[in-house]
């Protein structure tokens, strides 16, 4: 009677396996996130978030550990950013070969090596939780390093963003606000202010006392002078000075005291001018390109990969399990130098 028993639970046990997708697997090992045929099982992800933790724990800046439930968050939406992000890449044509891999390794190991904090291995186990660079969950994160820029470079171009940055500034050139141009002797005293404005009525150069005397890096070397500047930019005080209490040509009469000293100010010029100077615009331009592009090239992608996860969740082709990784030993902390920052 047992062994009928017996045999009847195996057989009941095996109907119900051959019944799902992927028996085994998802009875004994369910997933925690999956992309399409690209799954992350529970016990790799508990395997990461172990090797995470002991990484942190040699961390001194972290005071507090995440719990696990929230480094398991952690790990399933990178997986699934990753394997979204790449298979976006590759629809677009984008892929990375062994050689450009095996290259990205050792571009990471250059890196980790020149920082002077460990080895390659103990910097992927401790910021990344995969084993090590033979791992090929490590390679896919080279595959996905790669691919990322190389898209990023594709829906976003460095012409395109150039032209977009010089049009809207030659817009913002065309319209003026009130600009005073003035120039100033800083001193920390107000006898020294004193002394100054006793010269200054004597009849000595305002450009030269300003050499002799300001306490203003910035402009001392160029007899005081602050160049063209709007509202706001100086502090309410020197503001007042120069866009109400002073004509043009006129220098105060007492010093103006703020937070940084006494100032003795002289009012050049006050005249509308453009928001931005047109002849900078190049320069301008140059100097906002690479944060303009990595922002535009960061919003691309990111647009890339939201609109895959919402046609992926609503055709089932991208799940991400509610339930929180189950914990697992953990190693004690460990003696070694402070983590290095992800490559």
């Amino acid at each position: 009677m047992r062994l009928f028993v017996r045999a009847t639970m195996i057989a009941l046990f095996a109907v119900v396996l051959a019944a799902c997708s992927n028996p085994v697997s998802d009875l004994i090992d369910p997933p925690l996130a999956k992309v399409g045929s690209d799954v992350l099982r529970k016990s790799e992800a508990n395997l990461r978030i172990d090797r995470l933790e002991v990484g942190m724990r040699k961390n001194p800046d972290i005071k507090q550990m995440p719990s696990r439930a929230e480094l398991s968050s952690l790990v399933a939406e990178q997986y699934l950013v990753q394997h979204i992000l790449t298979n976006v890449a590759k629809e677009a044509g984008i892929t990375a070969t062994e050689e450009q891999i095996n290259t990205q390794v050792e571009e990471f190991r250059a890196a980790v090596k020149s920082s002077g904090t460990g080895e390659l291995d103990v910097v992927i186990r401790d910021q990344l939780g995969f084993e090590g660079e033979k791992d090929p969950a490590f390679r896919d994160f080279c595959s996905y390093f790669l691919v990322q820029k190389q898209l990023a470079v594709s829906l976003v171009t460095t012409d395109t963003v150039k032209a977009e940055l010089t049009a809207s500034l030659t817009e913002q050139s065309k319209s003026t606000e009130l600009k005073a141009h003035a120039a100033h002797i800083l001193v920390t005293s107000e006898v020294t202010a004193t002394t100054v404005m006793t010269r200054l009525n004597a009849g000595e150069d305002f450009a030269a006392l300003a050499k002799e005397f300001s306490q203003d890096p910035g402009s001392k070397e160029n007899g005081g002078d602050l160049g063209w500047a709007a509202k706001g930019q100086f502090v309410p005080e020197f503001d007042k000075a120069i866009f109400e209490d002073l004509a043009v040509g006129e220098t105060t009469k007492t010093p103006i005291k703020t937070q940084y000293g006494f100032h003795i100010i002289k009012l050049m010029e006050r005249s509308q001018q453009p928001l931005i100077d047109p002849t900078k615009i190049d320069a301008m331009v140059e100097e906002q390109l690479s944060s303009t592009l990595d922002q535009k090239r960061y919003e691309a992608v990111s647009a890339k990969v939201e609109e895959a996860r919402t046609k992926g969740i609503e055709a089932k082709t991208i799940v991400i399990a509610p339930t929180e990784v189950i914990a697992t030993a953990t190693p004690g902390p460990v003696e070694a130098p402070t983590a290095t920052p992800a490559p």
